[in-house]
Parts: structure tokens; sequence; C-alpha cells
């Protein structure tokens, strides 16, 4: 039997995806910074699915540490 995602869980995979494919990454600081707001994220989630609720957006901004290596980034807690 296969397991199917549902619309929701692919549309916040894919938003996490495009988040960490525009972020910058400091090789001497060992961090991620984000390069998008929510405006874009709404933006490109709507280009990708039907059915866009802001819940599924995360709330980022630019200049916003995505992850780095003391473990204190957004989408590390």
């Amino acid at each position: 039997m296969s397991h199917r995602r549902s619309p929701q869980a692919i549309l916040k995979q894919a938003v996490r995806h495009y988040i960490f494919t525009t972020s910058f990454q400091d090789p001497i600081l060992a961090e991620s910074v984000c390069r998008v707001n929510r405006q874009d994220l709404l933006a490109y989630a709507s280009t990708i699915s039907m059915e866009v609720t802001v819940s599924d957006v995360p709330d980022v901004e630019k200049g916003l540490i995505l992850s780095d290596s003391r473990g204190r980034g957004i989408f590390q807690k």
C-alpha cells in the first residue's frame, strides 16, 4: 500500500524548498539567510497550487537566519 501525501504537505515542502534555494549561503558564518518575504512566498505558492491558505506559508522576512551551525535558525527550532 502506498502512502500519499496531502496537497498541503506538498505545498509546504515546495515553499520550504523555494526558501532555501533562493537563500544566501554564508560560508564564513555557516548560515543561510532568507532573501524572500511572505508576500513573495504567497505569490510563488499561488503558481503551484489552486488553494493556498496563509497558514501554509511560513512567516519569514528578508534577512532572517534560516539555519546556522549553532542551531538557532528559524527552521532548526
